[in-house]
């Protein structure tokens, strides 16, 4: 008997968290694998990790987390810009967990989700088991790129100015294989950007600071794994390397001819890479 594909419908949850309502899908069996999105305009858990979760699945439950603003979670709840923005979305992590009863997991952080798993693992390190960091780390400024970066200029301006032309520009230096970056991906990153609410939401959380992680991130013990793309024109490859001499227990694995989603772009290398962290 062959097993049900899975799919977003079959696995839709939802959970209200200090009264915000949180959208994710959950599927599979075994320890807990939290995944989170990365923070650019359309951003979603099941578009960042749809490639991995039926292969994941086979080993953890996994759960793919719209964080607040994002995907289809709330979008018009208050913010308190005195809280930094990592601090306030590792709450709510840990308010879901305690919702579904999940004592400790292991988590998957793509881009800005890096910054909520790095919050996480250091206010609550009991909760924690091991860490997955793609195109993540510290907040410090790249040693060799010159700033702005063009992908962050590049997310700034799709804010500023939320057309297709300028997703289009956003999604050619996320992917910037032109064989793998489809008209569908574009077309349901466009959708998933044109939710109600959510380039608004993105809006009003440039106010809120991101704290910084550099000096608590040494103190950091659990088993990390940073995964990166050489061709990152997101977040440069010269920022991976801070990971090395910041983080106690990692180990950093670089693809070439890879950018932002490698999640996508290396799928099957990617699954045997994180699982076989995970699970030895």
């Amino acid at each position: 008997m062959t097993s049900q594909p899975i799919t977003k419908e079959s696995t839709d949850r939802f959970d209200v968290v200090d009264g915000i309502r949180i959208h994710y899908n959950e599927a599979g069996s075994g320890p807990a694998l939290l995944c989170f999105h990365g923070g650019g305009s359309g951003a979603n858990a099941w578009g960042n990790t749809r490639f991995n979760i039926a292969e994941l699945a086979k080993h953890f439950t996994v759960i793919l987390v719209d964080l607040p603003g994002y995907g289809e979670s709330a979008k018009d709840f208050p913010l308190d810009p005195n809280e930094y923005r990592d601090s306030f979305n590792a709450r709510i992590v840990k308010g879901l967990m305690d919702v579904k009863g999940i004592r400790k997991a292991h988590f998957y952080a793509s881009s800005m989700g890096g910054y909520v798993g790095i919050r996480f693992a250091i206010d609550y390190p009991d909760r924690l088991d091991k860490l997955v960091l793609q195109a993540a780390g510290p907040n410090r400024d790249p040693v060799l790129t010159p700033r702005p970066l063009e992908g962050i200029k590049a997310l700034g301006e799709f804010v500023q100015h939320p057309d297709r032309a300028h997703m289009e520009a956003m999604m050619r230096l996320f992917i910037p294989d032109d064989d793998l970056r489809t008209p569908e991906l574009v077309e349901e990153r466009w959708r998933a950007a044109s939710r109600p609410g959510h380039v608004e939401f993105q809006r009003r959380v440039r106010g809120m600071r991101s704290s910084v992680l550099l000096e608590d991130a040494r103190n950091v013990k659990h088993p990390v794994l940073v995964l990166w793309g050489a061709n990152d024109r997101m977040v440069p490859l010269d920022e991976s390397l801070a990971n090395l001499w910041v983080f106690p227990n990692v180990r950093l694995h670089i693809w070439g001819h890879a950018g932002h989603f490698i999640q996508y772009e290396k799928t099957d290398e990617f699954n045997r890479t994180v699982i076989d962290f995970l699970t030895h």
